[in-house]
């Protein structure tokens, strides 16, 4: 199973472009994404923290 990792965005800039994603995060929006992404998201403390319950390393359900 892939390893993913829901992340929120927490930026108090509001909604945030992401290249690594291709896509616009929402300000408090919640996104799985890979364990390597996640790495280099959680690393911007500023905009992005680990979803309550969920850390590096969670295994995907599906």
């Amino acid at each position: 199973m892939a390893k993913t990792v829901k992340i929120v965005n927490v930026s108090p800039r509001g909604d945030l472009d992401v290249p690594l994603l291709g896509s616009v995060v929402k300000a408090g929006e919640q996104v799985t994404v890979s364990e390597e992404f996640a790495k280099q998201l959680l690393a911007q403390t500023e905009n992005f923290v680990a979803a309550p319950g969920h850390s590096a390393g969670s295994e995907d359900p599906s």
